[in-house]
């Protein structure tokens, strides 16, 4: 049987096995096992398909069923540590489901994320599933997203009436720094990203929150603002940490901007937590591995994007979902934050790590020349 030139289509198949188009379609069902027909007809469609290498033309078929069986992911940023683990999250599930996903990255490119979603709706997506929090300085950068019919879930708080997944950055930025101050600190400043992500501006809260319940929000400029990288984090850590009075403790909007808060601190010859505690945000893989290991608040991404497929696979089944899907966080204590030179071992401090649950941290015991910490989750 020789091939046919250029792209193979159903005909050349139905021609090789003398078949109708009818019944090579039939063997191209899905449903195709619950299709009557006899062994040696299918078979020879079968062996025609193989011989042809045909492939079928999958955006005919969704034209045909109204079903891609694709998502679209969009996400700001594939470099950023934070992001691989959510991105496998939403493939386990939508995989085991029988449908693929389509990666976008927009670099936080307003115009990328609108080509990307055009591309999406074009190529008829069954659904998007938006990660990264909204903005604020630009409403096309999320209004964009509610001009969209086709089933959409956001990943982080974005300024639509689409259902989304997010953590409570408020209160796991808020239960962070009172980590810092029930520690002892009373210089503290907040390192963000762009001040027009929903996302920084919910952890500058939280942040500001902590500070005024403990009437520190007066002594000094204490947010600053940047992006979410290495490089912001050293540029913006060594300029408040070259003050005349700098900080004792650093809050970070992120774990890529507190590893620029290191580098940072090894440059102007600060000790970490000696001279500077550092707390992130992800508790990405890299908050394990630096010396001195990472202070930082986890956040579950993996699951979250699971639960947006979920909650999309039910809003494509026309099923009661939440609006908005809340998952909670935890603060990990390591070696990156500890009392300030002047200050003294607290015993025990109460927080609240996420909207949903409290925790207690008990800490038995602080010895500071060692460098050590002894604490315990309580649940």
């Amino acid at each position: 049987m020789s091939r046919t030139k250029g792209a193979v289509s159903i005909r050349d198949v139905a021609a090789a096995a003398g078949v109708s188009v009818a019944t090579v379609s039939r063997v191209l069902s899905p449903a195709s096992a619950a299709v009557p027909m006899r062994k040696e007809t299918r078979g020879k469609v079968e062996r025609a398909i193989e011989e042809l290498g045909y492939r079928p033309n999958d955006l005919a078929r969704a034209l045909l069923q109204n079903r891609t069986a694709a998502i679209g992911l969009v996400v700001p940023d594939i470099s950023n540590p934070y992001y691989p683990p959510l991105v496998r999250g939403v493939e386990d599930v939508a995989s085991s489901h029988g449908y693929r996903v389509v990666l976008c990255n927009t670099d936080r490119d307003p115009d990328k994320l609108t080509g990307y979603l055009d591309t999406l709706i074009k190529t008829r997506v069954d659904g998007i599933v938006v990660a990264g929090g909204g903005w604020t300085d630009a409403p096309d950068r999320t209004a964009v997203l509610g001009t969209y019919r086709t089933g959409l879930v956001a990943v982080g708080r974005h300024l639509t009436a689409h259902p989304s997944v997010r953590i409570d950055n408020v209160a796991a930025s808020r239960s962070a720094a009172g980590h810092l101050i029930g520690l002892g600190h009373r210089r503290l400043t907040f390192l963000g990203g762009p001040e027009s992500s929903t996302t920084v501006q919910d952890r500058a809260q939280g942040f500001r929150d902590a500070l005024t319940a403990s009437a520190l929000d007066g002594l000094a400029p204490a947010v600053r603002f940047g992006s979410f990288t290495e490089e912001s984090g050293y540029a913006l850590a060594r300029d408040v940490l070259g003050s005349s009075r700098p900080p004792t403790a650093l809050l970070c909007a992120n774990d890529r901007i507190a590893l620029g808060a290191y580098a940072a601190a090894a440059d102007t010859a600060h000790r970490i937590p000696g001279d500077v505690s550092v707390v992130g945000f992800d508790d990405t893989p890299i908050a394990r591995y630096v010396r001195p290991t990472l202070t930082t608040v986890s956040i579950p991404t993996y699951e979250m994007g699971s639960a947006a497929v979920r909650l999309l696979l039910a809003q494509l089944a026309g099923e009661d979902a939440p609006a908005v899907e809340t998952m909670p966080t935890r603060l990990v204590l390591r070696d990156s934050s500890a009392a300030p030179a002047a200050g003294r071992a607290h015993d025990v401090l109460s927080l609240t790590s996420s909207s949903s649950s409290e925790r207690e941290v008990r800490c038995a015991s602080r010895w500071r020349a060692a460098g050590r910490v002894a604490c315990s989750w309580l649940r």
